[in-house]
Parts: C-alpha cells; sequence; structure tokens
C-alpha cells in the first residue's frame, strides 16, 4: 500500500528541531499539513499554523478543562513529562 506524505507547514520548523518533530509527529493522534493534535495522560495539545504568522501551541487539560496557550518550552516540559494516551492510528484513503 502507498504511504500518503503529508507536507507539513514550513511554521513547525521553525519552531522544532527536525528531531523534536520527527517525536512529536510519531507521537501524534492526528496530522494534517497545518495542525497536530497530540494526547496525553494529562493533556490534549493543538499545534496550529494555519492562523496568523505564529505557530500557535494550544493546551486543554483533561482533568479541569482549562485551555491555554503554550510556549514551545512549556509544551515539551509537559509533552515529555506524561505519558501517552493510548490511540488508535487509521488512514483515510478518498
Amino acid at each position: 500500500m502507498e504511504e500518503n506524505k503529508i507536507i507539513l507547514n514550513s511554521k513547525f520548523l521553525k519552531v522544532f528541531s527536525e528531531d523534536e518533530l520527527k517525536d512529536i509527529i510519531d507521537n501524534a493522534t492526528s496530522i494534517s499539513a497545518d495542525c497536530i493534535v497530540i494526547a496525553i495522560e494529562n493533556n490534549y495539545f493543538e499545534l496550529s499554523a494555519d492562523v496568523d504568522d505564529e505557530l500557535d501551541i494550544h493546551c486543554d487539560e483533561h482533568n479541569n478543562s482549562s485551555a491555554r496557550k503554550l510556549s514551545k518550552d512549556e509544551f515539551m516540559r509537559l509533552y515529555k513529562s506524561s505519558p501517552l494516551m493510548g490511540t488508535v492510528k487509521l488512514s483515510l484513503n478518498e
């Protein structure tokens, strides 16, 4: 089966190193050209490149439903400090 490659928005590489981005993609719940979603045990992250000139990193906490914008350092600390949630990955072809 031929794998469809997603070409990511260049904003991702302006914020993350190639190694960091590879790790994020490997653990993502959902990926599109402009958005990466990651669910970890305590938080849900959305990395969005489709608005404004900068990459936005949003975090929703599972325990108290609070949403906030994060810096790269805050995101990396939270992302690395909590286990990933179990997910099922699907590839949908049109």
